[in-house]
């Protein structure tokens, strides 16, 4: 049996292998390996596709659409290595075999992401090209697929800033911006960054006037006008490359005034008088309808939209206003003739129709409807008496006329088809201050009391309301910690000198800039008294400085430099001081 068998082979092997002295034993030697050949079959997936293994004595670059199939000869196998892998991937493999002779590598990667984040808070959004990429970075970081060899390069600031990219980490780009915004000091021009910081950007070798309220930021350059001792205007500009300042450059045209409207940047002209506007890197002309009238006025904003007051050269009673909506000039649009001063307020509107304002013989407010045809338009007038003070306010896309009047504070209404046009809303709380002036702008509401003793007159803040909200003045001083009444300007108004042919009568005492008045909280016995100043809006409040003179803030020191969506700037005459908030 085969069963037998197994048990005399053990026997004979126990025989043989036990028993007998140590001298008859003898070392048994492994036999030497002998060098085989083994294959290696690799597989790649397309992003692995390029990528370099090294295999023994080969080397070889992957491909996505055919396996490579490599053989070398050794003694034993040694494990593929993959080659320089960049960072811009992650990869996996998988070794098989199928014989001790035979194996199989499969080798997938993935595309990691190349990142991009804004590193500086309060930055204006930024806008990079990467490869063929346009990425517009803002609140939140970008992650887009990664390239090689690609710098990315900023395009777009999005805002009066300088920027660079850091690359240093590879695919995870860091964009540090710092936002600046435009000073004049000294006779100079600055970048401020913050109060700390700032950068000379126009050194003004011929002492020229800078125009105050006329440098802007648009298209990548700064703006701004200086005005020489005969009178002639200049218009600068200084652009900026991939963040960095860069060209500086005097143009061609005698600009006395800038706006934007529509996304595009306006100039007004003088000697002669024109509308310029600025379109594909260079100034053209507009609008011929200046030609034939006098200027009586610098460009009036309504939002976006600019107004140009003009009267005729052959008939004094002849006015109107040339309009740019929304980019677009549009023909002159003539008042009543009712009208003989012009009012520094722009056309608004109220429940779809559109009105101009302006001051008849008697100095009567006149409320001219401006949706009829030119003929109709002489007697589509309504007549308020006794107008102390108004201002326009808008809430949501309607605007509204508020008056100040014998009667107290009212809101025009009219009826019209038997209907009453629409309220604001209701004036209970805002005549119960029984104000003796109503101002702000189209953000916000303001009103208040005027004080005039012997040696100054001023204004106290009464009341404010933005939207839905109104606030009175013990919630206003609780925000600013103080009983103090809360003491403005008793006018607003900042002197343009570059219009002295300005002829506009103001009919807003107190204004507000995008929402932010200056005001003194603090004693005010006397003129060494000294408080603090503010700035103060519907929804925030900046203390600027203390120890503050009540006489430097009577005799009007301070004013708004600039205010931009960053920044919050004010200057101080008498000290010739700059003070610099970055808003939050």
């Amino acid at each position: 049996m085969q069963f037998k068998s197994f048990l005399v082979s053990l026997s004979i092997l126990a025989a043989s292998g036990c028993g007998g002295s140590s001298g008859d034993s003898q070392d048994t030697k492994p036999s030497a390996i002998s060098e085989q050949t083994f294959t290696l079959k690799i597989t790649a997936n397309g992003v692995a596709a390029g990528l370099e293994v090294s295999w023994m004595d080969n080397k070889a670059k992957l491909t996505a659409d055919k396996a490579i199939e490599l053989s070398a000869t050794s003694k034993t196998f040694v494990k593929p290595t993959l080659l320089a892998i960049p960072e811009s991937i992650t990869c996996d493999t998988q070794l098989s075999n199928t014989t001790t002779l035979n194996y199989s590598l499969a080798v997938k990667c993935v595309s990691s992401q190349a990142s991009f984040v804004q590193t500086t808070l309060y930055s204006y959004p930024v806008t990079i090209r990467y490869g063929e990429q346009s990425i517009q970075l803002k609140d939140s970081p970008v992650s887009v697929p990664p390239l090689t060899m690609i710098e990315p390069e900023i395009t777009a600031l999005g805002g009066p800033q300088i920027c660079e990219v850091d690359d240093s980490s590879n695919l995870k780009f860091k964009v540090a911006c710092r936002p600046y915004t435009v000073v004049y000091e000294k006779r100079k021009l600055y970048l401020v960054f913050s109060e700390q910081e700032k950068q000379l950007l126009f050194d003004n070798p011929d002492k020229e006037r800078l125009i105050e309220s006329e440098y802007l930021w648009f298209d990548e350059q700064v703006w701004f006008i200086t005005e020489g001792a005969s009178t002639q205007y200049k218009l600068h500009s200084a652009s900026f490359d991939n963040g960095q300042l860069g060209n500086y450059k005097i143009h061609d045209i005698n600009a006395s005034s800038l706006a934007i409207s529509g996304g595009k940047l306006f100039a007004l002209t003088s000697f002669p008088d024109g509308v310029y506007s600025w379109q594909s890197g260079k100034w053209k002309a507009v609008s011929n309808l200046i030609n034939d009238g006098v200027l009586k006025s610098e460009f009036i904003a309504n939002n976006q939209d600019l107004y140009l007051a003009l009267e005729d050269n052959n008939e004094v009673s002849s006015k109107s206003y040339i309009q740019i909506i929304n980019a677009q000039i549009r023909g002159r649009t003539l008042l009543s003739k009712q009208i003989s001063t012009f009012s520094h307020t722009p056309f608004f509107e109220y429940d779809d129709i559109t009105f101009g304002l302006g001051f008849g013989t008697d100095e009567q407010l006149l409320i001219n409807v401006m949706d009829v045809i030119p003929s109709a338009r002489d007697d589509a007038v309504f007549s308020l008496n006794n107008v102390r003070n108004a201002t326009i306010w808008q809430n949501g896309n309607n605007q509204f006329l508020f008056t100040n009047q014998d009667s107290g504070i009212e809101q025009f209404k009219f009826t019209r088809e038997q209907v009453e046009t629409s309220t604001a809303f209701d004036l209970t709380a805002l005549r119960q201050t029984t104000p003796d002036w109503i101002g702000g702008d189209l953000d916000t509401l303001l009103a208040g009391d005027f004080v005039e003793t012997a040696s100054i007159k001023y204004a106290v803040l009464k009341y404010l309301r933005k939207a839905g909200t109104e606030q009175s003045e013990l919630q206003l001083q609780s925000r600013l910690n103080t009983t103090q009444p809360i003491r403005v300007y008793n006018e607003t108004w900042r002197t343009i000198a570059s219009y002295a042919r300005s002829n506009t009568k103001k009919i807003t005492p107190i204004v507000s800039e995008q929402g932010y008045i200056l005001v003194y909280v603090g004693d005010a016995s006397s003129n060494q008294s000294t408080g603090q100043l503010w700035a103060l809006s519907a929804d925030k409040e900046y203390l600027l400085k203390d120890d503050v003179s009540w006489e430097s803030y009577s005799m009007k020191d301070f004013h708004f430099e600039t205010i931009s969506e960053k920044h919050l700037v004010v200057y101080s005459e008498f000290a010739n001081e700059v003070i610099t908030i970055t808003l939050d």
